[in-house]
């Protein structure tokens, strides 16, 4: 096969790649970090390049410009190489793939601000609102006082995780003593308590045996983990190892990925850090990942991606602490269905087709070294059970946080992002469902969205007399194009100044500078070129506003369709709880005035923060919370929201601003009817 060579500006960097291969996949497989939303299937039009020269088939996409296309623009996913080629990845398609990294902790439960670094306060000329109406462009942000059940203090609930380390003085053998070394270990395991009927030693750990009693004077530690049929020795070392006993629990997200070191003696984080799941390069969302898995080479490259961030983040914190991988004798981890699939090298295609039926839901223990982690080499990897194919162990792991399935208030447990899952219930009973809310939240299917990263506009307050924008922009860089929360604030800012109508249209009959004709319809302008980092115009588009509204429909159709098959009213809601990162600077009254949310006091809202790696700290630290989420995961009640008629009623009455009956809206109904 015929090998070219492809350089890649602005940096000069030449990269090999065979005839017929993707351009999109030889870019991203070098590291070129672009975005890709739909996985390369050609759907969302953010991997933009601009072919400088060389030889290559490129098709045709809608979502390039006569004049765009004449400049040498291409999408990346739809160009096969055919010679040698030189390609610039152009400004914008470089801020949309965002940073490397999204959390990096040290000591976990550090301060966090209540509210955005530079968020906008509320214009001078703002009346005073109706009592429980926030004033206009006010934001309304969660505290950050996470619910946790259960906090980790010695007496609430007693540390019991699956491994255990056991010191042993061992008497030698002698001629009056033949017993065997692995008999003598047995023997003294079996005085400490252990079955010894039932116990066992890998041949890995048998073939070091002989050696470590001895260099270790017969004194040695022994780590041993509890399994269903019984105990097996994961690790033998010489002396007194007692005091480094350590576990992690991992976020496996979409979007990022989560690490916990923790003490499994004492319960306490040591140290944590996150960054982004490399899987992105891939797609953004799990259908655009089952799709890309269609193939044994791309399960094996996602597999090997989300493996390779795991490893990085477990090596950044050993570093940074000094301790060793070969104590790390236990792994949690909770993700969604799709996730663990990938994580594993289990096919996830079926997730995605009708019935929706993954390979497995409750994920037998298997060797971490099997999949590639680097850590003890005997240790074992558990995957909190999921509920649904589209309902996962993350799920799990945040009811087993919040204990919602143990206490009487009727809750809502909410994570949003490339999907909405929905936990309704209490203590005597859970029903849960998932909506697809797609990547709008997250930057994919925006024009100029782009994940919460570094030049992300992450707020927006419109002027109510001028109509300008004041924008808070992550990391306080130039602006390079607009996250989640910030696309909620602008879409409920342009709704309470007018520019917007509650069908999502762009009001024409303004004369303001900001509101145009653009390349993709009727948009405002919220950055001029001047002032962006991509040298062009940060819009909000009809098409963009259209996309938001699809998603947050789903969400809002999800809540009201879970009430009304419990024959319950958004009234009946005692607590509102959301977890994940995207909900960390979402504000609640922003959200609820696009409906979102539904319009309830704002004090039964609550932001939980990462409700999936605590649900696998528990986990990791006792045995009776473990079999508590297996037990979530079998007696929830899953509610298969796609064939439910019920639901897309609930649906396109949800595709207005913030719905077809405003009065479901009461605060946003008096807010608009003053602005009137």
């Amino acid at each position: 096969m015929n090998r070219f060579t492809i350089t890649v500006y602005p940096e000069g960097k030449k990269i090999i790649a065979s005839e017929g291969d993707v351009l999109l996949r030889v870019l991203k497989k070098a590291g070129f970090p672009i975005p890709a939303s739909c996985g390369g299937q050609g759907t969302c039009g953010k991997c933009r390049v601009v072919v400088r020269g060389g030889v290559c088939h490129a098709s045709p996409s809608p979502f390039l410009r006569k004049e765009e296309i004449g400049k040498g623009y291409c999408l990346a996913c739809l160009v096969l190489v055919e010679g040698d080629m030189e390609v610039e990845i152009p400004p914008e398609s470089r801020a949309a793939a965002g940073g490397p990294a999204v959390v990096v902790g040290h000591k976990a439960g550090g301060d966090k601000p209540d509210t955005a670094p530079g968020a906008p306060s509320a214009p001078e000329s703002t009346p005073s609102p109706a009592p429980g109406v926030p004033a206009a462009g006010s934001r309304i942000l969660f505290e950050e006082k996470p619910v946790v059940r259960d906090k980790l203090v010695l007496g609430k609930w007693e540390i019991e995780p699956r491994t255990r380390r056991v010191h042993l003085q061992m008497q030698p053998p002698s001629l009056d003593d033949h017993r065997s070394d692995i008999e003598r270990l047995r023997a003294d395991l079996v005085v400490r308590g252990f079955s010894g009927e039932r116990m066992r030693c890998p041949l890995p750990v048998l073939k070091k045996l002989s050696k470590v009693l001895r260099s270790g004077s017969w004194q040695i530690t022994v780590t041993l983990i509890e399994l269903p049929d019984g105990v097996e020795i994961l690790d033998i070392q010489p002396g007194d190892q007692t005091q480094h006993h350590l576990g992690l629990a991992i976020d496996v997200g979409t979007t990022s990925v989560v690490v916990y070191l923790v003490d499994l003696l004492t319960g306490q984080v040591i140290d944590t850090a996150g960054s982004y799941n490399a899987q992105i390069r891939c797609g953004e969302d799990v259908i655009s990942r089952i799709v890309y898995a269609r193939t044994h080479e791309g399960l094996a490259e996602l597999q090997q991606l989300v493996v390779g961030t795991m490893n990085e983040l477990i090596d950044q914190i050993l570093q940074g602490t000094g301790l060793a991988a070969r104590n790390i004798g236990c792994i949690v981890a909770a993700g969604n269905t799709t996730m663990i699939h990938l994580l594993l090298g289990l096919d996830p295609r079926y997730i995605r087709e009708e019935p929706y039926i993954p390979t497995v839901s409750s994920v037998p223990p298997v060797k971490a070294a099997e999949i590639g982690l680097k850590v003890n080499e005997h240790a074992y990897l558990y995957c909190l059970p999921a509920i649904a194919s589209f309902v996962g162990g993350d799920i799990t792991a945040g009811i087993l946080t919040t204990g919602m399935h143990k206490e009487p208030p009727l809750t809502i447990f909410i994570d949003i992002g490339t999907n909405g899952e929905i936990v309704l219930g209490n203590a005597d009973w859970l029903v849960t469902a998932s909506c697809s809310a797609g990547p709008a939240f997250e930057g994919g299917e925006v024009l100029h969205g782009m994940r919460a990263a570094s030049g992300a506009i992450e707020s927006v307050a419109i002027d109510r007399e001028t109509l300008e924008p004041r924008i808070s922009v992550i990391g306080q860089a130039a602006p390079a194009g607009i996250c989640g929360s910030g696309i909620i604030d602008a879409l409920a800012e342009m709704l309470l100044t007018g520019l917007l109508d509650r069908k999502g249209k762009i009001c024409r009959d303004i004369a303001h500078p900001r509101l145009r004709e653009g390349e993709y319809g009727f948009e405002y302008v919220l950055v001029f070129a001047k002032d962006s980092a991509i040298q062009k115009d940060i819009v909000i588009t009809e098409i963009d506003i259209n996309n938001i509204l699809r998603a947050k429909g789903a969400v809002y159709a999800g809540c009201s369709t879970l009430l009304k098959q419990m024959s319950l009213g958004v009234e009946d809601i005692e607590r509102f709880l959301i977890a994940g990162g995207f909900g960390r600077y979402l504000n609640i009254h922003n959200a609820v005035v696009i409906g979102l949310l539904p319009d309830i006091p704002y004090e039964k809202f609550r932001y939980l923060g990462n409700s999936s790696v605590t649900g696998g700290h528990l986990a990791l630290l006792s045995q009776r919370l473990w079999k508590e989420a297996e037990h979530i995961a079998r007696s929830t009640t899953y509610l298969e929201l796609s064939t439910s008629a019920s639901f897309m009623d609930e649906y396109v009455s949800a595709l207005f601003l913030p719905h077809t009956n405003i009065s479901l809206f009461p605060r946003v109904e008096l807010l608009l009817g003053e602005r009137k």
